[in-house]
């Protein structure tokens, strides 16, 4: 479970157990209370007071910042009695959207434990006030999401914590009205952005923002998430963007680092649905192969994984170029065929690099993947076009190992433990597609594919090295495709249904094989029986 901060210097307080009811009844009572008047909750009694804070003189009590009788703050009231991180932050995202769906607007909320015993009146009323707006701009644990309206309204979303309180507010830049379409839009992301904080502030963390990326793009025309989270072994911060020319996500740990940037600025070269899945699924597949041969930890992998897939998924309805228009090269339904459909991205997850071993510190853990696409299309026009697509990986990795499956691996700096494996990974891979038409015809259209393994493996006993062990293994083809093509029965004036559906079968074939592999012998399988030029 994640926990939350260890007290700020302001503060040297304990938490307060009160319970719902009493929350509720100093709800009615602020209902009286002057504006200059904080609400203060002291020990639960049957009697509940309201105090100004020159009055306060009990050791411990929570200070609300504004009025409490909206659902926000009963939310906020049942939530700061939790410990968990994830407790505290629970249905309070969503409820700040759904306030601003109803017509509410800038808000702001904090529910701060605090100790003024012995303080005058004024150091007390000057402390509340600098931790309270600490507690929304710098907390411990942080999560902002920032919206742009379509006419350029900021619309900022903020939730705080740490052991001594607990705030959430709504800014809306400039003082500005939302308008009824902007409200529908941002309530449309109310439990989007819910599931972003939940998988934030989960154990282990997870990335949830798929959501996040299918906003209203005729309403709002950006959205940021930024946060900064308290966690066993360090602080996570997070940091997302999506607009209408690309989304991206940065996320660093104490286990690692997690970074998916995808160019959404030409969708000419975006695939359908099911072929972009296809792509994504072959991706994954990859990173998870990459997890297990560079054994990178499974909970880094995973979250990366998840980048990938929420950043590419949902284009959209993506404009394309009109292929009448000669003044911008469209993609031919054969072009898109023989492309990831995919938008071009670069991804990559880097774990925090480890040195188990004392008497060998510079023999590292580490694990570091990163892929990505590039596409050109160039020409003078549809009928005299090209294009050309580059996919790449690339894997390094070290690790340590026991020799024995039976004795656990314990390296000290006692020579006679210093008996096992040490691992080192290089892998890459690369698909590269070039297609060129002239006057209107296919004239060019080849593939090629390459994929390199290097294991280096060294064994030790006794602290020496017994065994050293270097396996390379590689493949290169390249195929032309021009002969394959030319088969195409849609050239033909009254094509068969039965043609044509198995044209498609041949098609989907070919690009299944054209995706980017990056084991050399699954590599050489798959050039069997298809007439490539391969290369050791």
């Amino acid at each position: 479970m994640t926990t939350l901060s260890s007290l700020s210097s302001l503060d040297s307080v304990t938490r307060l157990d009160a319970n719902a009811a009493l929350a509720s009844r100093v709800t009615a009572q602020q209902d009286a209370a002057p504006a200059s008047t904080a609400v203060i909750l002291g020990q639960a009694s049957d009697t509940v007071q309201t105090y100004s804070v020159r009055s306060v003189t009990s050791a411990v009590s929570t200070v609300w910042e504004s009025d409490t009788s909206d659902a926000v703050s009963a939310l906020m009231a049942a939530n700061s009695r939790d410990a968990s991180l994830s407790g505290r932050f629970n249905g309070l995202g969503a409820a700040l959207l759904n306030s601003l769906a109803s017509g509410g607007g800038a808000y702001s909320q904090s529910a701060l434990q605090t100790n003024t015993a012995g303080q005058s009146d004024a150091v007390a009323a000057a402390a509340t006030a600098i931790r309270q707006t600490s507690l929304h701009t710098k907390a411990d644990n942080q999560i902002t999401l920032s919206v742009k309206t379509a006419r350029g309204v900021q619309v900022t979303i903020t939730l705080g914590s740490q052991q001594n309180g607990l705030a959430a507010s709504i800014q809306v830049a400039d003082g500005a009205t939302l308008n009824d379409a902007e409200r529908k839009a941002l309530g449309a992301l109310a439990d989007s952005f819910q599931d972003a904080v939940d998988g934030l502030t989960a154990a282990p963390p997870k990335l949830a923002l798929g959501g996040l990326t299918q906003f209203d793009g005729s309403v709002l025309s950006s959205v940021d998430l930024q946060a900064s989270v308290q966690a066993d072994g360090g602080v996570q911060t997070l940091s997302f963007h999506a607009d209408g020319k690309g989304r991206s996500v940065e996320f660093d740990g104490p286990v690692g680092t997690v970074k998916v940037n995808v160019d959404m600025s030409d969708a000419r070269v975006f695939g359908s649905d099911d072929q972009r899945a296809a792509a994504v699924a072959n991706y994954l597949s990859g990173i998870d192969s990459a997890g297990r041969r560079g054994h990178g930890d499974s909970d880094l992998v995973d979250m990366f994984k998840d980048a990938f897939a929420q950043m590419n998924s949902n284009y959209g309805s993506a404009t394309q170029p009109d292929p009448l228009d000669r003044r911008r090269i469209a993609l031919s339904d054969t072009d898109h065929a023989l492309t990831s459909g995919l938008a071009d991205f670069t991804a990559s997850v880097k774990k925090t690099a480890t040195s188990p071993n004392p008497l060998r510190p510079e023999e590292q853990d580490t694990f570091s993947y990163e892929a990505n696409q590039r596409t050109e299309i160039g020409g003078r026009s549809m009928r005299d076009r090209t294009i050309s697509q580059e996919q790449y990986s690339h894997l390094t990795a070290s690790y340590h190992q026991q020799i024995s499956p039976d004795i656990p691996m314990n390296l000290t700096l006692d020579p006679n433990t210093q008996n096992y494996y040490y691992t080192r990974i290089d892998d890459s891979a690369s698909t590269q597609v070039d297609l060129g038409y002239s006057d209107g015809k296919l004239v060019n259209a080849t593939a090629q594919r390459s994929a390199s393994q290097t294991t280096h493996t060294q064994k030790f006993i006794g602290g020496k090295v017994t065994e050293d062990t270097v396996t390379p293994d590689s493949a290169t083809q390249v195929e032309n495709l021009l002969a394959t093509l030319k088969q195409d029965p849609s050239d033909e004036e009254n094509p068969s249904a039965l043609d044509l559906a198995r044209w498609q079968q041949t098609m989907t074939a070919l690009r299944q094989r054209l995706m980017l592999q990056a084991t050399p012998s699954v590599l050489r399988d798959q050039a069997v029986g298809h007439g490539v030029t391969t290369q050791e």
